[in-house]
């Protein structure tokens, strides 16, 4: 790890009313703009080491929350995308922050346009007052699209597909491929996704991943998700192949989207359909870049552009 990386043992808990712990970690610069990160799948907060030293640079302070069955986080099994602003929420008064910003890296897409959806401002939910307008910008990175309408789930990679059409059928099956021995398997020995995240990695991928730091980073993240079960990770597969119930059209804060023209995991065509269905979305295509290099490698210019002042 970097010199100037977190420590490996950062926790920090939020209860919520029922007694559940929601597990966070705060990196980058803790004096700076207040930034939630949402991790993808199967991954956990540690995901966001991958930007803490960019986020020191720029003066970003991350505050990357484990979803309910990832890493330090208890389970939530019936669960929905669109309850997890509670969490955030939580989080962010207990540790007393008015605004904030959002960041959703591939599978955390769909939770950060839930945040957007539900706290966002004019067209947001009827709830409290002390919901809305609490987000100050939103950008989504090589973002999961709609995979639940086959559109967007034939565009995957044909192995992708093939897992995540196990999800579109009911959740025991799900439970039974990708639970017991699989998960026990991938906690133990993470490095055994290695060869699978190349399947169809372009060459700015292939580069990111050799690095030895990033594969470690990325190594811990699925012992993470795969800890007691991967109950999220089986959850999450589920939720992301049956309908999020996510009025896109309604989300009226403005979201920046950015997304390799290769990326092999998440394909370009997704951030393409956000950029069409979201009424106030930008999207900067980056060529040549895929789905490790854009955080990696653009995590500055991101997370300079998410916390600057709005003109």
């Amino acid at each position: 790890m970097p010199s100037n990386a977190p420590p490996l043992d950062q926790l920090e808990l939020a209860i919520t009313a029922s007694g559940r712990r929601v597990a966070f970690s705060q990196l980058g610069d803790r004096e700076g703009t207040p930034i939630i990160y949402a991790h993808g799948f199967p991954s956990s907060r540690r995901e966001a080491w991958l930007v803490h030293t960019a986020a020191c640079a720029v003066g970003a302070r991350i505050i990357s929350i484990d979803r309910p069955g990832y890493g330090d986080s208890d389970q939530a099994p019936d669960r929905n995308i669109s309850d997890w602003p509670d969490d955030v929420l939580l989080i962010a008064d207990q540790l007393g922050l008015k605004r904030f910003a959002l960041l959703g890296v591939s599978g955390g897409g769909p939770y950060v346009l839930a945040c957007a959806w539900r706290l966002g401002q004019s067209l947001a939910q009827p709830e409290s007052q002390d919901r809305k307008g609490r987000i100050t910008s939103c950008a989504l990175v090589c973002p999961l699209g709609p995979i639940y309408r086959d559109e967007q789930l034939e565009q995957m990679h044909w192995a992708a597909r093939m897992n995540l059409r196990i999800g579109q059928q009911a959740q025991w099956l799900g439970d039974l491929v990708f639970g017991g021995p699989t998960t026990m398997l991938l906690e133990h020995w993470p490095s055994l996704v290695e060869n699978t995240r190349s399947l169809a990695a372009p060459a700015a991928d292939r580069a990111v991943l050799a690095d030895p730091e990033t594969a470690a980073i990325l190594n811990r993240t699925i012992a993470d998700a795969m800890r007691n079960g991967a109950p999220g990770a089986r959850r999450d597969l589920h939720l992301y192949t049956h309908d999020w119930g996510i009025p896109f059209q309604q989300i009226d804060l403005p979201i920046r989207i950015w997304h390799g023209q290769a990326d092999g995991t998440v394909p370009i065509e997704h951030a393409r359909w956000y950029a069409k269905q979201l009424p106030n979305a930008s999207l900067t295509e980056l060529p040549g870049e895929g789905h490790y290099s854009v955080p990696f490698r653009h995590s500055r210019q991101i997370l300079s552009e998410l916390i600057k002042p709005a003109a």
